[in-house]
């Protein structure tokens, strides 16, 4: 019966500093790829030129070859007539092109800028290097979302990582409550081995031992969990896979077995060193 009560309580321990772990691994995802999905976010904001519909064919394959052709820009995509209706109509609704009288949307190209370049001063840059084109019938972009955009990202960033130290620093407490919890349950052996004169050292090292078991393996417990999670959404998110450096991934999880041994053993450490040193009157309270 005892052995089972001990074996129980150590299992609950595990899962506990295995949930918490895991709760800090996803955070530590989210931080690692933070860089990844700003990026991404930058590079998706496009600036629109529309062509003259006198152009031929000809024109504007030159001058999407220029626009290429910048240091700037990542990416063109050429939209014609047909296609900005098409798009139009599943915005707007095929009665609304019905009122229309003959392609309401004339030819366009979008850009796409490299991350380090999506600056509002770049943006503008470009519309002033642009419109003067002989193709070039207008130029569109989003100017207020553009001008936020570094702000925001940077907002998020600093918001993230107050986030993460607050998360580390409540982990911490929540597994060393565990432990203490786990450490409590045993604080009569450790009063029994004082009294046949054992060491502190020689009492503390098997709960250390321990101690740094269970940090492991609640740490092997959360990757598990995390892996699955990662497993399912890149199956089920479309290119989520695209957001994820494996090398980084590698790294969390290595610091994860870190940071589970590290705090166990330090966790343990104290709790034990509180109940070498308790009054054998506390022992019952």
């Amino acid at each position: 019966m005892i052995q089972w009560r001990l074996a129980t309580s150590y299992t609950s321990s595990l899962i506990s500093i295995a949930l918490v772990l895991f709760v800090l691994s996803v955070t530590g995802l989210i931080l690692m790829s933070e860089h990844r999905i700003s990026n991404h976010i930058k590079e998706s904001v496009s600036l629109t030129i529309f062509l003259k519909t006198d152009v031929n064919e000809a024109n504007q394959i030159a001058f999407r070859k220029k626009i290429d052709a910048h240091d700037m820009v990542k990416s063109t995509e050429y939209v014609s007539e047909e296609q900005a209706n098409e798009r139009l109509a599943e915005t707007l609704g095929k009665d609304f092109l019905d009122l229309a009288d003959g392609n309401p949307v004339p030819p366009s190209i979008e850009i796409r800028l490299y991350s380090e370049y999506a600056t509002a001063e770049n943006f503008s840059a470009l519309e002033e290097e642009f419109k003067t084109e002989e193709s070039v019938d207008s130029i569109h972009y989003n100017k207020e979302n553009v001008a936020n955009l570094s702000k925001t990202i940077q907002q998020i960033s600093y918001i993230l990582l107050l986030l993460s130290a607050l998360l580390f620093i409540i982990s911490t407490v929540l597994i060393h409550n565990t432990i203490r919890l786990r450490v409590y349950s045993k604080r009569f052996i450790i009063r029994t081995m004082q009294l046949v004169g054992a060491t502190n050292s020689y009492i503390r090292s098997p709960f250390i031992a321990r101690g740094a078991i269970q940090g492991m393996l609640s740490a092997l417990i959360a990757i598990g969990l995390l892996s699955g999670i990662l497993y399912f959404l890149q199956k089920n998110v479309k290119e989520f896979v695209n957001f994820l450096d494996f090398e980084l991934l590698g790294i969390l999880f290595l610091s994860l077995i870190i940071v589970g041994i590290v705090l166990s053993v330090i966790a343990t450490f104290f709790a034990v060193n509180k109940f070498l040193r308790i009054d054998k009157d506390d022992l019952y309270i």
